[in-house]
């Protein structure tokens, strides 16, 4: 909505608007029903009390008078109730006003509580149906998530609150114009002409300033990552090692005084001008006192008169700059929420076919008969194949990988050689269908993965990553995030850590499998080498036909790394499994290397084969091996 800083409504942009109110009442609505319309019942309650204050004021103070003798005739609905009565009608209003006050409060604090949590909800399952990588990796993405998360979330509530008041506002200020038209055709007319520069003025300041907070959302984005990294623990060693902290310090000062400033040189001019308008307004509401001052005097109105019309006039200046102002707050929600929107609407980034699996989870052979397809023939992952596969990330410009052939079978080992950036990483998210191919087909069983169901096809996937997740959960949820449903198998979850080198680490721990993991909620922290031991008991606890494993023992000690690699072969046996790791003591007991470098295979064999070759791999392979000879 902001593509500049000024906004200048059109038709388009009314129809804009119009949808996102339709959007907003509709989450709010399946959100809280009950407590919405409770709410706006008593707004409007509150709203009828104001015009009936102001008549009872007026009835309390004629009464007075008359009864004194300061009035010589009464009007007719002032002479209908003695004083007292008077009196006590004008306190059960007042009191009925402020005993709905608190409940009105509640309402909207129990609505914007259920929306929050709604919304949020909402966003979680936007955001899971997401296959890929490619939208949260988009800058784009990532600023409507900001966005979302930080004013969105209640935005609807705020945007229908906001819409809510205005007209229940718009309500009262035409009521109380009514009074003020018995004073003088005239007075509601000049009142509303003298108000209406502040609410414009008002409008102004408020939408300028939410355009220029949207615009802003990146620069808030790297303001909060200066913080974070500055308040975290996962930073908090090169901080203080380092001495990074004034440098993020700096930054941060450095980019909150640029946003801030920016925004200030555009308040200022704008704050005065609210101001030379709202004094325009006052003089206007305090013309109509001195004019129903002046009619006193002349006999022709009451002393309640002055309660009555003064009264409805401040009310109605006070009720037509609170309209300004909520329509003014408008561009806050109607600025955020598109980015709400756009992440609830957002279509899903990978096609699915949807293929079937049976119920082990293994797909059939296709293109496959009816009866194939929905599991009767279940077929175990018998090879992999990459055709000339290419690929390019989203927004770059650069090929990461180009034209790459190979093919990986039932049984095999195979592993991935190069140096950072030649696209070992890359293959693997293509492999798990975390990007598609840019061009090119990546076939499982000779049928392109894109044929079958996502989450089945994952399902027969178990992967460890080299940035594994450390998740602050016990010790059992840990390994049986590799697998839900066997979060509380212990023997299962004991078995996948003895494969993993990590039976004995869960016997240390104070409560076994049960341990909270992570200082965050005071739980027992874990070494590196610990960490990633759990991550590679949650590979293995899934039976996967296909395993993944991208620098598995990275942070291991020598002993442990040992006891894995003896039982490599059984550990990879009856699978398909795909290596990456730059320890080529490792590498060489894949049955296939392949080496990659630009995008391309440049090299393929067994280690000895590759080592014969005398190529690149033979090269690396020597100047690693050199650094573990006795040159004494």
């Amino acid at each position: 909505m902001f593509d500049s800083v000024e906004f200048k409504p059109n038709l388009q942009q009314l129809q804009e608007t119009t949808r996102i109110l339709r959007l907003a009442v509709r989450l709010v609505w399946r959100s809280s029903p009950r407590l919405l319309v409770g709410f706006i019942m008593l707004m409007l309650l509150q709203a009828l009390l104001v015009p009936l204050q102001l008549a009872l004021t007026r009835a309390v103070i004629d009464r007075a008078a008359f009864d004194l003798g300061l009035l010589e005739y009464l009007d007719s609905a002032a002479a209908l109730l003695p004083l007292l009565v008077w009196i006590g009608l004008a306190a059960a209003v007042l009191a009925l006003g402020q005993f709905i006050q608190p409940f009105s409060s509640t309402f909207q604090g129990l609505a914007a509580d259920r929306l929050t949590g709604y919304v949020t909800e909402q966003v979680i399952r936007a955001a899971n149906r997401l296959q890929g990588l490619a939208r949260f990796e988009d800058p784009a993405f990532a600023d409507d998530l900001q966005r979302a998360r930080k004013r969105a979330s209640r935005g609807a509530l705020d945007l229908t609150l906001y819409v809510g008041r205005a007209a229940i506002e718009l309500f009262t200020a035409g009521s109380l114009a009514l009074v003020l038209f018995a004073l003088h055709p005239l007075v509601p007319f000049l009142l509303i002409l003298a108000t209406l520069p502040q609410m414009k003025r008002q409008w102004e300041y408020s939408e300028r300033t939410i355009s220029h907070l949207y615009i802003q959302t990146p620069e808030t984005r790297r303001l909060e990552y200066s913080r974070e990294v500055l308040l975290t623990p996962d930073a908090a060693k090169d901080v203080h090692l380092y001495g990074m902290g004034p440098f993020f310090r700096q930054r941060y000062d450095s980019i909150f005084a640029n946003t801030t400033e920016s925004l200030n040189r555009m308040r200022r001019p704008l704050a005065v001008k609210v101001a030379l308008a709202a004094v325009l307004a006052t003089a206007a509401s305090s013309a109509v006192y001195v004019y129903v001052v002046w009619m006193i005097l002349q006999g022709e109105r009451t002393v309640g008169d002055l309660a009555l019309y003064g009264g409805a006039a401040t009310v109605l200046q006070v009720n037509l700059i609170a309209l300004g102002t909520e329509v003014g707050l408008l561009p806050l929600v109607l600025g955020f929420l598109p980015s709400l929107f756009r992440i609830l609407d957002a279509p899903p980034d990978l096609t699915q076919s949807g293929m079937s699996f049976d119920r082990t989870g293994t797909p059939p052979a296709g293109p496959p008969p009816a009866e194939a397809a929905k599991g009767a023939h279940p077929l175990r992952f018998q090879s992999i194949a990459f055709e000339n596969v290419s690929f390019t990330y989203p927004g770059c410009a650069d090929q990461v990988l180009c034209d790459l052939s190979f093919t990986m079978d039932h049984n095999e080992c195979v592993a991935l050689v190069g140096r950072n950036g030649a696209g070992k990483t890359t293959i693997v998210k293509l492999l798990l269908r975390l990007y598609d191919p840019t061009s090119g087909s990546i076939l499982l069983n000779g049928v392109d993965l894109r044929e079958y169901d996502l989450n089945g096809l994952r399902r027969q996937m178990g992967v460890i990553f080299q940035d594994f997740v450390r998740y602050e959960l016990t010790a059992a949820e840990n390994i049986g995030m590799g697998q839900i449903d066997l979060l509380h198998d212990a023997t299962r979850l004991y078995s996948a850590a003895e494969r993993a080198g990590a039976a004995e680490q869960l016997c240390r721990l104070p409560d076994g499998l049960d341990t909270q993991l992570g200082r965050e909620f005071g739980g027992r922290e874990l070494s590196d080498g610990e960490w990633q031991k759990l991550a590679l008991s949650r590979a293995y606890l899934r039976d996967a036909q296909l395993l993944v494993l991208d620098e598995p023992t990275a942070s291991l000690d020598v002993q442990t790394e040992y006891e894995i690699y003896t039982r490599f072969h059984e550990l990879t046996r009856d699978r398909i499994t795909l290596l990456i790791s730059h320890r080529f003591s490792t590498v060489r007991m894949a049955d296939r290397i392949l080496y990659l470098a630009d995008g391309r295979i440049q090299e393929a064999g067994n280690h000895a084969e590759l080592i014969d070759l005398s190529g690149e791999y033979s090269r690396l392979y020597s100047l690693q091996a050199a650094q573990y000879l006795d040159r004494n």
